[in-house]
C-alpha cells in the first residue's frame, strides 16, 4: 500500500481535475488540505483492525462526498463539483492500495462494498508497499525507495494537472486572446 506522500499527491491530481485549483494562498492550502485529508481518511480503520475493508470503498466515498457536498465543503464552487472531486479524491486512496502489492490478510481492497464484499487487487505492482514495522532492517532504506518511487510517479501527474487547470494560465491565455470555449468575439 503506497505512503500517505503518494496518496496525497494523488488526491490533489484527481481533485483539480475536477475542481479548479484554487488562487495561491490560503484558499489553496485550504483546498489542498480537504482533499489530501479526504484521501489519506480511508486508512483510519487500522484503528480498527478492518484495514482495506469497508472504508475503502465506494459506498464510503459516496457517503463523504455527499456530506462535502451537503456542508459546502470549500472545494469547489458548486454542490456537484464539490461532491465529485471529493469523490475522487476518496477513491483514490482504494485505487492506489489496488495498484499495489497488498502484503497483509485480506488481500486487496473491498472497492465495490456495499454491492460486494470481495476483495479486489488489479495484481500490478505499481507501487510498493509500505513497512509497518519499523524495527525490521532494511526499514528506512525501504520506505525511502518506495516513497521516491510515489514522488516520481505522482508528483509530474499532479503538477501538471496543477499546470493545466490553474486559474492563473486560464487568465494569461484569455489575455492573449485564447479562451477555452473558442475564439473570442
Amino acid at each position: 500500500m503506497p505512503s500517505p506522500v503518494g496518496h496525497s499527491l494523488a488526491a490533489v491530481a484527481v481533485g483539480w481535475i475536477v475542481a479548479r485549483p484554487a488562487p495561491v494562498g490560503r484558499a489553496l492550502a485550504v483546498q489542498a488540505g480537504i482533499l489530501i485529508g479526504v484521501a489519506l481518511s480511508p486508512d483510519l480503520d487500522l484503528l480498527f483492525g478492518r484495514h482495506s475493508r469497508e472504508t475503502h470503498s465506494v459506498g464510503a466515498g459516496v457517503v463523504v462526498a455527499s456530506i462535502a457536498a451537503i456542508m459546502r465543503w470549500p472545494v469547489a464552487q458548486d454542490r456537484w463539483r464539490i461532491f465529485l472531486a471529493v469523490l475522487l479524491a476518496y477513491l483514490s486512496h482504494p485505487l492506489l492500495d489496488a495498484l499495489s502489492r497488498d502484503t497483509s490478510s485480506p488481500f486487496g481492497v473491498m472497492a465495490f462494498w456495499p454491492f460486494s464484499s470481495a476483495h479486489f487487487t488489479t495484481g500490478l505492482n505499481l507501487f510498493m508497499p509500505i513497512w509497518r514495522r519499523w524495527w525490521v532492517s532494511g526499514f528506512l532504506s525501504h520506505t525511502i525507495i518506495a516513497v521516491s518511487r510515489e514522488i516520481a510517479i505522482m508528483a509530474p501527474i499532479a503538477w501538471l494537472v496543477w499546470w493545466r487547470r490553474s486559474e492563473r494560465r486560464v487568465v494569461e491565455s484569455e489575455r492573449r486572446g485564447f479562451r477555452p470555449g473558442g475564439p473570442r468575439t
